[in-house]
Formats: structure tokens, sequence, C-alpha cells
């Protein structure tokens, strides 16, 4: 047999396991920057809590992470590493637990011309499922352990997975229905997906809902279920169920005081609510359990901006120095994450530090790694320094174009066509349009006309 014989016959046995590289989970799909880092803050903070409610969120993590690093390039003794971490947690807790990641590992060594030891990851996996294997050679439905993984990457790797993660859930619990775990992800996945809807008229109502009916099943089955408890907080406030809300939120926080994810939607709850002070009081408890959050650093500085704004005076000086010092820690802390430090050039501006506002723009876009999702906020960003700080319309306007150019990607995309009509709608004449805006967002328009009408 020639080597290629062989090698087609190891990728044959590759292509058969259960593991992240075989799940279509590509980086393509994810913010793979921010996702390392909700992974890393939840294995600091999980290190010192209980297990999360999301299964076996810890150890999930190891193997979730190590995979986001290979797709990132990341070096590869690195990435080894992390996957070894994930192996010794895999064995402590059973042979099934370790399945996954033998096959991430055979994978790996695959793709690193190492076919010794990744065939030898692949006899680890076929030994440990030898006895899912029935007499006619198929094998039964994939065992807790492995589901386990594959539903939560899948929720947890990207948006774009969340109907995945639904169907593997779902299937859980028909299969289980008084399972706590699978009722559990079900509804989290539910709630994602109609979390993806933004436009109002097209939510469901609270009684329609079937992310609704499914949190409260699972709260059923585990009503110390923190996040859960959270979720449900949230469709009540989205339904202007305001009183049920704060009583969900209350809740969920006292369950879990510690747990970052629940804390920072808390907190956000509590910012639009305009309960800053409270807010804040949720997250500096929580910056002494995890001081090297960047996400929770972030959150500080937004409540501590919209305090400025609601309380009449958005540039009030202390309250900038604050949000400003806890974006910075977040840029120490996390440099990758490249929003909040658009947003910092901003503060910068409102602080009256022009040059300094212009040089982090600068800086930020000379980036080589520059999302279209970045670029567009960064254009939307440097528009209103334009606009507001420097007094410069038609620079301005040209960055919003430009912001709109990159397509409907984020929400940026209509704030920046937002921009453009208040432009317009600033001319005393109708007809006055030297910019051509109008023809501009009327392109837009008729682009998505076309589209509609070939859907």
């Amino acid at each position: 047999m020639s080597d290629s014989d062989g090698e087609g016959i190891l990728e044959n046995r590759l292509q058969k396991l259960e593991c992240h590289f075989t799940w279509g989970l590509r980086k393509e799909d994810a913010d793979l920057d921010f996702l390392e880092v909700k992974l890393r803050e939840t294995l600091d903070t999980a290190a010192r809590q209980a297990e999360g409610d999301e299964g076996n969120v810890w150890r999930h993590s190891f193997n979730l992470l190590a995979y986001a690093k290979h797709l990132r390039g990341d070096d590869d003794a690195a990435v080894l590493e992390r996957f070894h971490e994930a192996e010794r947690r895999g064995k402590h807790d059973g042979n099934l637990c370790a399945a996954v990641v033998y096959g991430n590992l055979a994978w790996l060594r695959y793709r690193q011309g190492d076919e010794m030891q990744s065939l030898a990851y692949v006899k680890k996996v076929e030994k440990i499922i030898h006895h899912m294997i029935s007499p006619t050679g198929s094998v039964s439905a994939l065992p807790r352990e492995i589901l386990s993984e594959k539903a939560w990457s899948f929720l947890r790797f990207s948006k774009k997975h969340y109907v995945r993660a639904k169907e593997c859930f779902r299937e859980a619990v028909q299969r289980e229905p008084g399972d706590p775990e699978w009722n559990l992800g079900y509804a989290f996945s539910l709630f994602r997906l109609e979390g993806l809807e933004t436009r109002q008229e097209k939510r469901l109502p609270y009684e329609d809902s079937p992310a609704v009916r499914q949190l409260k099943r699972a709260l059923e089955l585990r009503p110390d279920s923190a996040i859960a408890r959270v979720y449900l907080g949230l469709k009540c406030y989205k339904n202007r169920r305001n009183a049920e809300a704060w009583s969900h939120m209350r809740t969920g926080l006292s369950l879990a005081p510690n747990n970052l994810s629940v804390v920072l939607q808390v907190a956000r709850f509590m910012k639009k609510e305009q309960h800053f002070d409270e807010a804040l009081a949720v997250l500096r408890t929580m910056l002494t359990d995890a001081p090297n959050s960047s996400r929770l650093h972030h959150e500080l500085a937004n409540v501590y901006r919209w305090k400025a704004i609601r309380g009449g005076n958005p540039h009030d000086q202390p309250l900038l120095q604050c949000c400003v010092h806890h974006l910075e820690e977040g840029a120490r802390l996390n440099p990758t994450y490249v929003y909040p430090q658009i947003e910092l050039a901003s503060r910068y501006a409102e602080l009256k530090d022009a040059g300094r506002a212009e040089n982090t723009f600068q800086e930020l876009w000379t980036r080589p790694d520059l999302r279209a999702q970045d670029r567009q906020a960064w254009h939307r960003m440097y528009g209103d320094f334009h606009m507001y700080r420097l007094g410069s319309e038609r620079a301005a306007v040209g960055h919003y174009m430009d912001g709109m150019r990159l397509g409907d990607i984020s929400a940026e995309w209509r704030q920046c066509k937002a921009r453009l009509l208040r432009v317009l709608s600033s001319k005393r004449d109708h007809y006055d349009d030297p910019y051509q805006i109008r023809a501009f967002v009327d392109s837009f328009n008729k682009d998505v006309r076309i589209k509609s009408a070939k859907e």
C-alpha cells in the first residue's frame, strides 16, 4: 500500500471522529478574538466557583479555547498545551469526556504531519467508543458527554450555529424530557435565536415565545439556574413587564453573585433602567473577583458614560475620566478587542484631548487585522469626531458613507445611515443636498427592494 493510500485511510478515520475539527466550526463564522476573551474569563472565574449552568462549562472551555487558538493560527506549542490541559480535565471526568479532545489531538497532529501520533489518538477514540458499536456495525446515538460538548460548542462558538445548537438540544430533550441540562441548553438556544431579531415589530410577544416557555420549563427542573432566571428577566423587560424583570434579575444575582455572565447581564439591565449607582456597585463587587476581565471594565465604562448622559451633562469630566480609565484598562488587558478602543478615541475627544483622539483613531485604522465590523464602527465614530469636535461636516459625511458602503453587517450601518439623514434634514431647503445623500441612501434602499423581490 502506498503512502497516499495510507494517508487516505487515516483521513477517512479522522472524518468519523466527533470533535471540533469535524463539527463545521469555521474561523470566518466567529469573532475569534472575542471568543477567546470570553473563554479565558470563564476559566478564570469558574476556577473559583461551582460549575456553571451550561453543563460541564469549565472542561468544555479548555477544549474550545484550544480549538479557537488553532483557528487563529497561534503557535502550535501553545495550542497543543491547551489541548493537553483539556485532555487532563477529560481524563479526570471519565473516558467519554476525553473522546472529544483525543479527536482534536488526532486532527492537530495530522495537520502537523505527525501521522503516527495522529493514528495513536484515533485508536484511543475508537477504543473508548468500541462498546457502543452494535453487532451490525452501527454506532448508537452519541453518548451524553460527547453530545453535551457538541451542543454547547455550537451555542458558544457563534450565532451562525445557534440553529444547530437548538437541534442538538431539542433532540436530547425528546430523548430525555426531564433532563435539566438538555432543557437548559434548549432554552438558551431558543433565547439566543429569538434575540437575533432586532426589529420590535418582528419580536414574538411574551405569551407566544417558545424561549419563554422553555425557560420556565428549565427553571422547573433546575430552579437554581441563575442565568436562566436572568434570561427570563430579559424577556420580561423586552415585553415591558418591568416588575417581573426586576424580580428575576435580583433572584438571578442572589443565586450567583460572582458569576461574570450573570453580573454583566444584570448590570446592563440596571443601566437601561437608569439605576446607575446600583449597576456600578454590582460591577465593582465583581471586579474584586475578576480584576482582569476586559469585559467588566468595558461595562463599567459604559455605565459611567450613560450616567453622565442621563444626568444631563454628557461632558461631566469626573464621570468621563472614570469611563476613560476603565476603557484604558480594558485595552491593556485585551488589546485585540478593537471596538472599545474606538470608543476610547471618542472619549478622549469628549475630554477635549483632540490630539490624543486623532492619534488613537489613526493607530487603530492601521491595524492589519481590523475586521469589517470594526472598520464600520471606526468610520461612524471618526465621522462623529469630525462632525462634533472638528466641525467638518463634509469629512463626517464621507466617513458615514464609507461606513454604509461596507454593508449592513452590524448596528453601526444603521447609525451611519441615521447620521446621513440627520445631515440632510438639517438643510433649510428640501432640495439642498450638496453631498448627494438622498441618492446615496436611495441606492441602498433600491438594493434591498431588489433582493426582497428575488426572494
